[in-house]
């Protein structure tokens, strides 16, 4: 059967982040634990369907049809009725309640700002692939941290990082820490790989294909079995591989 999916999520453990993959049905929802040394045999397709709605605050709803996509992640009834599609950056009406950081995340060679819940730090780090970053600001309301990411970024930093950027690792946080005072800007940098219970993702970059065996790593979005680093991009649509028909899940 075929299953969209949604997103990685990520819960704190004793020992660490640890992933899990949320899987969009014809009938509902699906999670798929991503254990290390659990074996998965899987194949992400190019075809897409959509993924539903949130709608409320950590409440996910199924598309009614499960409908198929030229592209993205939700039909436009879905994203219709999703309560954070209608946010609008600097459209004071919308504004989402309760506190905000801005933060700086090293991926590899590259710095990168954000926004995000004050309470979702460092998760959001995580959910992202960084593998060093530092909180510079805090307890703001979303438009103000919209703001402070939009005047960081109009200096030179980007507010995104392509996936496959993300599978090489930086060995240490002096690009975050050059950046931090080239900026004039403050905070305690965290190793954010040492966070979770993964090694370090190897593995040949793809965005759709096959994967099999024991899993290694999860690093943000990414999957790897030490081979390839696998991209579980929303909307994507995962199967059992057509060539062998195994039952993967």
């Amino acid at each position: 059967m075929k299953k969209s999916i949604v997103k990685t999520q990520w819960e704190e453990k004793k020992k660490g982040w640890k992933a899990s993959l949320l899987l969009a049905t014809r009938e509902g929802f699906e999670h798929l634990q991503l254990s290390p040394g659990r074996k998965f045999s899987f194949e992400i397709t190019g075809e897409r369907r959509c993924t539903g709605y949130a709608p409320a605050p950590g409440e996910r709803a199924k598309c009614p049809g499960f409908r198929k996509l030229e592209k993205g992640s939700q039909c436009p009834e879905c994203r219709g009725k999703d309560i954070y599609s209608g946010y609008v950056r600097g459209d004071t009406q919308n504004d989402l309640d309760g506190e905000f950081s801005v933060y700086l995340a090293q991926i590899s060679g590259e710095v990168k700002v954000g926004v995000t819940r004050s309470k979702n730090v460092p998760k959001r780090w995580v959910e992202q692939g960084a593998d060093y970053a530092a909180e510079i600001l805090e307890g703001l309301t979303s438009k103000v941290a919209l703001e402070n990411e939009d005047r960081i970024s109009s200096n030179g930093l980007t507010e995104r990082v392509r996936k496959e950027k993300k599978t090489s690792q930086a060995s240490s946080p002096e690009k975050l820490r050059e950046t931090m005072e080239e900026k004039e800007l403050e905070g305690e940098i965290v190793d954010v790989n040492a966070l979770t219970i993964y090694p370090n993702l190897e593995g040949d970059f793809r965005r759709k294909g096959l994967f099999e065996g024991e899993l290694e790593a999860v690093k943000g979005q990414i999957v790897g079995n030490g081979r390839i680093a696998l991209a579980l991009t929303s909307g994507k649509v995962l199967d059992r591989p057509k060539q062998k028909g195994l039952n993967s899940f």
